[in-house]
């Protein structure tokens, strides 16, 4: 059973890892729509990694970023970057329906039967952060408009990228 702690190194490591993987991905955009949804969630996951850093020191862990996570995961869009928009979100969509948003519902299931508000809270934003991403690629798959596809992202930033 992993620690609370190991989660937490989880969560802040795939913020680290989001931030190389969405700044990868500005490069390969094709269009200044693009570069706006890619900046938008790079802003995701900058302000949730900035928000997950308070509970981590309270918790006594090491808030440095892991250059390995951000060049592992950075080295892992290469192959992403020549795709078509819709590739890119059918890639998004599936890897974080199938592997990301279960895995940490899983965490949130844990906090629960364990009873501590804290690890409840942490857990429940990250769950909700990942759904955004989700929610955010089903959106554009199914054709809606920038401000809508953005919506479910764009609820959860304290400073949104204007345009």
């Amino acid at each position: 059973m992993e620690s609370f702690n190991d989660v937490m190194r989880e969560f802040y490591d795939g913020e680290v890892g989001g931030e190389a993987i969405y700044s990868a991905l500005l490069s390969s955009a094709r269009s200044d729509d693009e570069r706006f949804k890619f900046s938008t969630l790079l802003q995701l996951e900058t302000e949730t990694k900035a928000w997950l850093r308070a509970p981590m020191v309270a918790r006594g862990l090491n808030i440095e970023e892991s250059a390995a996570v951000r060049e592992k995961d950075a080295a892992q869009m290469e192959s992403f970057k020549p795709l078509a928009w819709m590739q890119k979100m059918q890639g998004m969509r599936d890897f974080l329906a199938g592997a990301v948003v279960p895995r940490y519902q899983g965490h949130l299931n844990a906090a629960r039967k364990r009873g501590n508000a804290d690890e409840i809270a942490i857990c429940l934003h990250m769950v909700e952060h990942e759904e955004a991403q989700l929610e955010f690629s089903r959106r554009e798959l199914a054709g809606a408009s920038s401000k809508e596809s953005l919506e479910p992202v764009v609820k959860h930033l304290r400073y949104p990228i204007l345009r």
